[in-house]
């Protein structure tokens, strides 16, 4: 039997939290093939910008997604 640390719980928790919300499937799955940034994954959702950022910093701090700047831009990818 595998013993599991007190934190273990709470970090597998928190990643199946991050991908019980359907608005974050869909950024996964766009990102798995583009790499975008917020306005134009704005634009393809229909939704505004800050309920994209909410949901792309989620995945990103679960380490779902990851982001590099361009300018004044962030491009979005899945890792």
């Amino acid at each position: 039997m595998v013993k599991m640390s007190p934190a273990q719980p709470d970090a597998l928790l928190a990643w199946m939290e991050a991908l019980s919300d359907p608005t974050r499937l869909r950024l996964l799955r766009l990102l798995e093939r583009h790499e975008l940034g917020v306005v134009e994954l704005c634009e393809i959702l229909q939704l505004p910008q800050s309920t994209v950022s909410r949901h792309l910093k989620v995945l990103s701090d679960q380490r779902f997604a990851r982001s590099r700047r361009v300018g004044t831009a962030h491009l979005y990818r899945m890792i």
